[in-house]
């Protein structure tokens, strides 16, 4: 059990088309008091060019290295070619990540090729590549194992994060995030974070963005609450990486 609440923010879908949404949420954590997050960055989004393919991207994630955030690997491509299966797939695949649930029902070998060729590109710039985010937290019930097998120290679930080396180790830790796409979604959003942020004590507190989400004046004013609410009660801010390590 660790001591005091641990505050990890996560920056999801960080690729060079998102680059300036996502640059200016991290200069705003870091006014709020954000020393360190995990960014979570698609190797190849949506099969388009690598992410190595611009030297800007790269280097002003280079910075954030150097200034104490972590590197995630966050699916390879971010997007899932096949159809639905039945009406779990067809709501989790279709409803609930449009079509991007990548790893939710990957077979092991095509998943085994899409982590090597991600953390190939990793390795490319130097990047180490500690930890696995599955787009929308979805992935085969193998997919864990697999990792480890991989190298990989640690991945997690909407619910909770995921420790597999040296030992495999459940923390529960369900997360704040938000979705954008249209206004009910937005208004759920607000009154379900609301309710999850009564819980004020944690041992861990993880709030998950998405590039769209300081778009929305409510929403973003909403996250501010928590962090700053998160950090005036004593909470730390550590990365994924950081808070597995102690």
């Amino acid at each position: 059990m660790k001591e005091g609440t641990a505050l990890i923010v996560s920056l999801h879908d960080l690729h060079p088309a998102s680059l300036a949404l996502v640059s200016r949420q991290r200069e705003q954590l870091r006014e709020w008091g954000v020393k360190e997050a995990s960014l979570l960055v698609i190797p190849a989004y949506h099969q388009g060019p690598s992410f190595c393919e611009d030297p800007e991207f790269c280097r002003w994630v280079d910075l954030q290295r150097q200034q104490g955030d972590e590197l995630v690997v966050h699916g390879c491509f971010h997007s899932r070619e096949a159809g639905a299966k039945g009406l779990r797939s067809w709501f989790w695949t279709e409803i609930y990540t449009r079509r991007e649930a990548e790893f939710f029902d990957l077979p092991q070998t095509t998943a085994g090729e899409r982590l090597r060729f991600a953390r190939g590109l990793f390795a490319a710039q130097g990047w180490p590549t500690e930890g696995f985010v599955a787009p929308g937290w979805l992935m085969d019930s193998g997919l864990p194992q697999l990792l480890a097998r991989e190298g990989f120290r640690y991945t997690t679930r909407i619910g909770g994060i995921l420790t597999l080396r040296p030992v495999e180790q459940w923390t529960p830790a369900r997360t704040h995030c938000w979705s954008t796409r249209a206004g009910w979604r937005r208004a759920s959003s607000l009154a379900w974070n609301g309710f999850l942020a009564r819980d004020s004590v944690r041992n861990v507190m993880r709030v998950s963005l998405h590039p769209s989400d300081f778009v929305y004046r409510p929403i973003r004013s909403q996250i501010e609450r928590i962090v700053k609410g998160t950090l005036d009660r004593g909470g730390r801010p550590l990365t994924y990486l950081h808070y597995v390590s102690s």
